[in-house]
């Protein structure tokens, strides 16, 4: 059996908690095997994963050297060239242009995933001759062989800006469905994200005050933690809604509360900062979980959660629209369960981890053996 080749998996920030999809999107790889690389280890390195640390393989530049004026010292470029690697895959826009200079040293083909606020965020979309990311966005963008935005919303929001539709291949976010399965359901609602502008739970909490009678027999369940906690909790407190506020619960664990959930609720909304979701993990971990959805017309969001058949779709911001399809979901209970069943099989067919890891080392693979 042919030995899996090497390719470089570079994401400037390494395993951060919050950015376990990264490593989970190569799961189904056979013909490939990553290389992780980047500047911060910010999590456990997976078991069995090979990691190189570049700092150390800077020399007299230094990481400054290397990001701001792409210099490659001889030492980093023997060391990754002695893994043979086929191709570079950065994880976020800032990566891509971090790894640019890497590509043209080692001849090899590059693909950035976009995943949300990197391709959103007006300090990422904006002119800028101090920020690495924006000096070099248009290079990125000329030289990359493949762009993967992790939805179409995102593919929209690139080309607004400039980047090549032709390179453009729409790579969904995915969830694993031996990991996220219904359990035993029960009346439980659940909102799992940061208390911050762009997930909206400001309009979920506003929803909630507004249905008191309806929750009666329900848990509301806020997972989490943010800026705005403090203050919500108290608008919480002044409604009388009773709320269990676990905190912020690691995403290995966030399955138990998705297969107990027989709603969820995805709240999100473009911030004033222009940030904005890609498509949000929750929404397919809670469908995997067998969940109906109450949900904004936001971002990729729509791309998978179908209106009136997996959940509910509103306006971001309309926290009266939000507690109508709240309270029709609460006094449904039968209907909510074949949405969330619906869900499931929508997940199944086309946020699968397994189908979509799959694609993304096919992607890789064409791109490695087209003529540079």
């Amino acid at each position: 059996m042919t030995e899996p080749r090497h390719f470089l998996a570079y994401c400037d920030k390494l395993f951060t908690p919050s950015e376990s999809f990264i490593p989970r999107g190569y799961r189904s790889f056979s013909a490939l095997t990553p290389v992780y690389i980047g500047h911060d280890l910010k999590g456990p390195v997976p078991d069995g994963a090979k990691v190189i640390e570049l700092g150390p393989e800077h020399g007299l530049v230094g990481e400054t050297g290397f990001k701001q004026a792409g210099w490659v010292t001889p030492k980093l470029r023997a060391r990754l060239e002695a893994l043979k690697p086929v191709a570079i895959h950065a994880s976020f826009g800032k990566s891509g242009a971090y790894a640019l200079p890497l590509s043209r040293a080692l001849n090899l083909p590059l693909a950035v995933t976009y995943y949300g606020g990197d391709a959103t965020k007006t300090a990422n979309t904006k002119r800028s001759l101090i920020r690495v990311y924006n000096r070099r966005r248009r290079q990125l963008w000329r030289e990359a062989r493949l762009i993967l935005p992790c939805s179409d919303f995102i593919r929209r929001e690139l080309l607004r800006h400039g980047a090549p539709d032709e390179k453009m291949v729409v790579h969904h976010n995915t969830a694993d469905p031996d990991m996220f399965r219904p359990g035993p359901k029960s009346n439980l609602l659940v909102f799992a994200g940061r208390w911050t502008e762009k997930k909206g739970i400001d309009t979920l909490i506003a929803a909630l005050a507004r249905i008191p009678q309806a929750l009666q027999g329900w848990t509301v369940r806020l997972i989490g933690d943010g800026a705005l906690k403090p203050a919500l909790v108290q608008d919480l407190a002044s409604a009388g809604i009773r709320a269990e506020l676990p905190g912020w619960v690691p995403a290995d664990q966030m399955r138990h509360h998705w297969a107990e959930a027989a709603i969820a609720c995805v709240p999100s909304r473009r911030a004033r900062s222009g940030d904005a979701e890609g498509l949000p993990l929750v929404c397919i971990e809670a469908m995997l979980s067998g969940c109906a959805l109450a949900a904004t017309r936001h971002a990729g969001i729509p791309e998978c959660v179908l209106n009136g058949e997996t959940g509910y779709l509103v306006e971001e911001g309309d926290d009266a629209e939000l507690a109508a399809r709240l309270a029709e979901l609460l006094r449904d209970p039968e209907a909510t369960a074949a949405m969330g069943a619906a869900g499931r099989e929508l997940a199944l067919s086309k946020f699968n981890l397994k189908t979509q890891s799959a694609k993304l080392e096919a992607h890789l693979l064409a791109m490695s053996q087209a003529p540079l």
